[in-house]
């Protein structure tokens, strides 16, 4: 039974290696700060649906639908490589979108058309976010711990403010032990005084 258990610590170790080794939107850092950081996200693609439901099971139906997508349930049957973060933003008012970022490899015109009309595809141009990175499971307790953090940054930042939405990222599939999952937010922001 040991040996079991320690296969199957070594294959969830590759899993989580494989998840960091996928492709991830670039951004530069413009400033760095005692547990958070300034990044300028460079323009992207993304494949995303909206969702309603609790905050901690719309990623779930959303997956279904953005993984159906890359997987080839679009108009020419085309397989997309996966990505991280998987994105989450929105509330549960108006309901949550989910997005999975396009691998920078396709051009806007290039992408397959979906054939699950509630996924659509959106060119993004870049924007600066505030971000904070954090370990463990997809609790909205714990997001919401990470999230006052960040704002409470921003509230006493000299340079910064909040400058839309936050975004909720998740690196890691499911399958990965919420002890090891990276997770991040992010907020929209703009220079004070701008």
């Amino acid at each position: 039974m040991k040996m079991k258990t320690f296969f199957g610590l070594i294959l969830t170790l590759v899993w989580v290696e494989a998840a960091v080794a996928l492709e991830q939107p670039e951004y530069a850092v413009v400033e760095e700060h005692e547990g958070w950081e300034v990044r300028h996200y460079e323009p992207y693609i993304a494949a995303r649906t909206r969702v309603t439901g609790a905050f901690e099971q719309v990623g779930n139906q959303a997956f279904k639908r953005l993984g159906g997508y890359i997987f080839g349930d679009n108009a020419q049957d085309q397989k997309i490589a996966m990505t991280a973060p998987v994105t989450q933003s929105g509330n549960p008012d108006d309901g949550y979108w989910v997005s999975f970022f396009m691998p920078a490899e396709h051009a806007l015109e290039a992408l397959p058309t979906p054939s699950n009309g509630t996924v659509e595809i959106r060119a993004l141009e870049g924007q600066t976010f505030a971000a904070v990175r954090y370990r463990g499971g997809w609790r909205e307790k714990l997001y919401q711990k990470h999230l006052d953090r960040l704002m409470t940054a921003l509230a006493e930042s000299e340079n910064w403010k909040p400058a839309g939405e936050p975004i909720w990222a998740r690196y890691n599939p499911p399958i990965t032990p919420s002890f090891l999952r990276t997770n991040e937010i992010l907020i929209p922001v703009e220079r004070l005084g701008s």
